[in-house]
């Protein structure tokens, strides 16, 4: 919402906004907490996000004033019905690949419009208007959102559960990718990971252009030649066996390596050079909430990462054991949605597993109700603390040493007890727990005097 309304901000429209918890740093109004009295008859549009019940008094307001009103995806697809459109779905790595797309074209002098879910690193917000044909966005599959969006170019990286919310079997969350994949036109192209057989089973019967990208020989786009130091990547990019171009990765972790490989794919299609690729890639230096490093303070190395999935809590802790090797990790971790974790509660255990010490935060419940839960084999999770008090429990049993915190204070206590010289400390989930680590930061100082 922040990226989007920034672009149109940028586009000329008058923007102002509301936000339950704020918003800082904004060039436009925004109002905190949701005001009826805020919407009046002048408005041309109303947009909400998912998180938003058509309840609101501002919806409903609008609904009584006759103003129109959308969808942010609804929105999303209408602004790119005028352009050229490049579109990046996946489970995982939505956000980060199409922000390499719109650096790489950058680099290239095309100009593109692009949104993304995350701020780049140095940046308030991800939402950019330019001046080109193109327009890339981050296409999520929450509620078939994606299906709003007509993209000329588009990359699958993966299909994983994630929305027990929305998709109750793996079957449905195919299709649902599947009729995204639908509206990319004869005449254009979609990008998919080879080595995902999800994915590949989604775009096996298409009547548009497929190639695909990965560690495979059989893939059409490759990464060879890989070789890191400390996390960090350096690779030779491949097109049909073609040498495209070298590219040293400034963002840590192999899972870059891949999603810097699809970003590849679709920059070139739209008209990108070898050059241009290794130029944009080689200066994208991120977003935040990505293993974020917010910096190091007496040997105490303070990261900020949005990981929420199993599949994202295995790539992440990964990478800090590549990054730091032989020094401690301390995992913060916040469950995001009671449904998520009801499913992957033993996933999460064993992803989990490769960090020394584990506080588990109360479940960030994130457009569910309290009491809800999907369907899991843990009843009890539907509650915000107890959920977090088994993930704990299954942690223990596995032999990592975990802990449970319910408030910022109850963090602050562990680390003031357990923190020390050398610890690699990271905050990871995609709910408030962003805002426990940058308070962490800043607090360092006094936590632990004999740091």
């Amino acid at each position: 919402m922040r990226s989007l309304a920034d672009l149109l901000d940028q586009a000329g429209w008058q923007v102002s906004g509301s936000d339950l918890a704020g918003l800082a740093g904004a060039r436009f109004e925004v109002h905190t907490g949701h005001d009826a009295e805020r919407i009046d008859p002048s408005l041309d549009l109303v947009i909400h996000s998912d998180a938003v019940p058509a309840e609101n008094p501002e919806r409903m307001r609008a609904s009584e004033l006759g103003v129109r009103s959308m969808s942010y995806a609804q929105m999303l697809g209408r602004l790119m019905e005028t352009r050229r459109g490049v579109a990046v779905a996946g489970t995982h790595g939505k956000s980060t690949t199409t922000a390499m797309v719109g650096e790489i074209m950058l680099a290239a002098g095309l100009n593109p419009s692009v949104v993304v879910g995350a701020a780049p690193i140095g940046s308030l917000a991800g939402g950019r208007q330019g001046v080109g044909d193109w327009m890339v966005v981050e296409a999520c599959e929450y509620h078939g959102n994606f299906q709003h969006l007509a993209p000329e170019l588009a990359a699958i990286l993966n299909v994983e559960p994630d929305h027990f919310d929305c998709y109750a079997s793996q079957g449905e969350l195919e299709q649902a990718f599947w009729h995204f994949a639908r509206r990319v036109p004869c005449s254009g192209l979609i990008v998919a990971r080879h080595e995902c057989t999800s994915t590949m089973r989604v775009v096996g019967e298409l009547s548009c252009a497929v190639e695909t990208f990965g560690e495979s020989a059989a893939a059409t786009w490759r990464a060879t030649e890989i070789s890191q130091r400390r996390g960090y990547y350096r690779f030779k990019l491949n097109y049909r066996d073609q040498a495209v171009c070298e590219v040293s990765l400034p963002v840590p972790g192999i899972h870059n390596v891949w999603n810097a490989v699809a970003a590849a794919a679709l920059a070139s299609h739209s008209g990108a050079s070898g050059a241009a690729i290794r130029t944009g890639l080689e200066r994208f230096f991120g977003l935040r909430r990505r293993l974020q490093l917010l910096g190091e303070l007496r040997n105490v190395a303070l990261l900020d990462d949005y990981a929420h999935h199993p599949t994202e809590v295995v790539a992440s802790l990964t990478t800090l054991r590549e990054m730091y090797p032989g020094r401690r990790i301390m995992c913060v971790f916040q469950p995001h949605q009671a449904s998520r974790l009801a499913r992957l509660l033993d996933d999460f255990a064993v992803s989990l597993h490769n960090a020394d010490i584990v506080i588990v935060a109360d479940v960030y419940r994130a457009r569910e109700e309290a009491g809800s839960v999907a369907s899991g084999s843990v009843e009890e999770l539907g509650a915000d603390t107890s959920g977090s008090d088994a993930l704990c429990q299954r942690l223990n049993e596995n032999g990592c040493q975990a802990m449970r915190a319910s408030t910022n204070r109850e963090i602050a206590q562990i680390l003031k007890q357990h923190l020390r010289s050398g610890d690699v400390l990271v905050a990871m989930g995609a709910g408030d727990i962003g805002t426990v680590a940058h308070e962490l930061g800043q607090g360092l100082r006094t936590i632990r005097q004999t740091v």
